[in-house]
This record gives C-alpha cells, sequence and structure tokens, in this order.
C-alpha cells in the first residue's frame, strides 16, 4: 500500500505578499513568470500534485479579474495562463480567502482589519458572502477552486462556524458536495489526518479539514535571515535534511511513514522564490530527488481534494 503525498503552496500571486507583509525589509514586488514556469517544470519531472492557492484580491491591489494596482495587465494574464494550463492540472487552485491582507468591504473599500481578526467576528452569512466571492473571482479567470486555505489562522476561534460558511459558499458557486480547507499545521510529533469537521443535511455537503504535516522549512531563505545566495541556500539545505537526510533514515517525511498517515508537505510562494536566490526552488529539487531515490513506490503524489473525497468516504463507513 502506498502513503499518499502532498505539497501545500500557500500565498500564490503574480506580486510577494511579502513586499506588503514585512516591509521593513527590501522584498521585490513582481514575481517573475520564469519563476512560475521553472516551478512547473519541477513539478512536471517528478510528477508532484497538490493544492497552490491563487489570492482573488493579492494585497488589496485589485481583482485579478480585473486590473491590479503596480501589475500590468501582460504580466497578469501571463501568470494566470501558466496556473490555468500548467499547475491546475496538477494541484487543487483554492483562495486564501480574497486579499491575504485587509479585509475586503463587500460595499466598497476596506476595514482596518485583517482578514483573521473579522473572520472571527463575522456571522455565517458575512462569511459566506465573502468567501463565495473569492470563489467567484477564481471562477472568473478559469480557476474553479474545490477548497479554501485560511490566511493565516482565519477560523480557529470559530472553526465550525467558518467550515460551514466555506460549505455555503462552494453550494452557491459550485454545488459542490465535497470540500475541504487548510487550516492546521502540524510540524512535528503524532498528526492528524484529514478529517470531517461538519456535515450540512440540507445539501448532504461533506467539509474536510485537510492539514498540513511539515512546517515550511523554506521561509527563512527569506531577508532578514539569509541576504545572500549562499545564505540562502544553505538554510534550504539545512530545511531539506530536517525533512529527510541523505541517507534516508532522519528527519520528519520517515518519521510520517512510520506513522502511517499522509504527508502534506507545506510551503510559501515567496519561500521557494527566497527574494530572487531562488534557494527555495533548488530545496525543493534537493528534496524531491530524494523522495525518489528513497521512496519511489512507497509514497503516491496525490492533491488535497483526493484526500478530502477519501475522508469524507471513510467517515461515511464508520458511521454505517
Amino acid at each position: 500500500m502506498t502513503i499518499p503525498i502532498t505539497l501545500l503552496v500557500d500565498d500564490g500571486a503574480p506580486v510577494n505578499v511579502m513586499f506588503f507583509h514585512d516591509p521593513p525589509y527590501p522584498h521585490s514586488l513582481l514575481f517573475p513568470n520564469s519563476f512560475v514556469r521553472d516551478f512547473a517544470s519541477l513539478c512536471d519531472r517528478y510528477g508532484v500534485r497538490g493544492k497552490f492557492s491563487v489570492l482573488p484580491m493579492p494585497c488589496c491591489l485589485g481583482d485579478i479579474n480585473g486590473n491590479l494596482n503596480h501589475v500590468t495587465m501582460r504580466h497578469l494574464q501571463g501568470f494566470l495562463k501558466i496556473i490555468r494550463e500548467r499547475i491546475a492540472p496538477r494541484f487543487d487552485i483554492t483562495p486564501e480567502i480574497l486579499t491575504h491582507l485587509a479585509t475586503y468591504c463587500m460595499e466598497g473599500g476596506f476595514h482596518h482589519l485583517y482578514e483573521d481578526e473579522w473572520i472571527a467576528k463575522a456571522s455565517l452569512e458575512e462569511m459566506t458572502d465573502y468567501i463565495a466571492l473569492a470563489l467567484e473571482i477564481l471562477e472568473d479567470v478559469g480557476l474553479p477552486a474545490n477548497g479554501v486555505t485560511s490566511p493565516w489562522t482565519t477560523g480557529d476561534k470559530n472553526e465550525e462556524q467558518y467550515a460551514r460558511a466555506i460549505a455555503a459558499a462552494q453550494w452557491r458557486v459550485h454545488k459542490r458536495n465535497v470540500t475541504w480547507y487548510f487550516l492546521h499545521s502540524f510540524a512535528e510529533g503524532p498528526v492528524r489526518s484529514p478529517s470531517v469537521t461538519c456535515r450540512i443535511p440540507e445539501t448532504g455537503q461533506v467539509v474536510v479539514s485537510v492539514p498540513a504535516t511539515t512546517s515550511d522549512v523554506f521561509w527563512d531563505t527569506q531577508r532578514p535571515t539569509a541576504c545572500s545566495m549562499r545564505e540562502a541556500r544553505a538554510v534550504a539545505t539545512t530545511g531539506v535534511e530536517s525533512l529527510l537526510s541523505s541517507d534516508g533514515r532522519t528527519g520528519r517525511i520517515p518519521e510520517l511513514i512510520e506513522q502511517v498517515c499522509p504527508i502534506a508537505i507545506m510551503t510559501h510562494w515567496q519561500s521557494l522564490f527566497s527574494d530572487g536566490t531562488y534557494a527555495g526552488l533548488w530545496g525543493l529539487e534537493r528534496l524531491l530527488e530524494r523522495l525518489h531515490k528513497q521512496y519511489a513506490g512507497v509514497l503516491e503524489w496525490t492533491t488535497c481534494s483526493e484526500l478530502a473525497t477519501q475522508a469524507a468516504g471513510a467517515s461515511v463507513s464508520q458511521r454505517c
């Protein structure tokens, strides 16, 4: 029996969210589309599958189905074309809510609250409208989403209500019976497999939580921790080793294989870009080489929606 493995990529956008999230340090505003192609080629080479977030209104710059401030239409359309043609066939596409910054006001403008803070106080109806707008924007650019990624810890204070809002939004936009969300991470110790958070009797829907089972080991390839190619690659090398040693005997991934649970490797788009050094992407390639060498035939690449469908089915079987 093979063990499922999936790659979770957060914060996907033509713009670098760290430009806005981390203003004291120099981060490029734009990701070159050549970077998107390089990532797609690497995933093609190793058969990688998983989840890729696309921000519908990245950092409050506008809608990706319209115009983004500081981003040319050519650059935006180039990004979306690569995502549609080369990423979406291998990855579930999800919104990371709307902006991953200040909360959008449905009447126009923005609230002076980050999205995680607003969701913690919002009603079911307000959350549903907000998430549905994110799904509609992605649908409008040819990227239908079967799940939702939570920016920061969005939904952790009112998780069941949040899950019900995801279900209602997915039903409104896509009439989807099984949906899922990414919120939790288990970077060390025992993990939790994908599990059903709630069922919606009125629609027959099932909502599944799909957690990450690693940390983002490439996060510190960015400034201020790493300020040169050499420093960034040193961080990436250490990160790869923490997941899977060169001899295959130690690391988080062997621990997860011993637990016989799905492996969900978490990273961020900006962690792979590494402020232009591509050290995170370089590290990911080293990791994929080791996985192929040590575990070919043991691990099977899959998507979060497939894990969610399996979890929903298993839950039904256990109830019968």
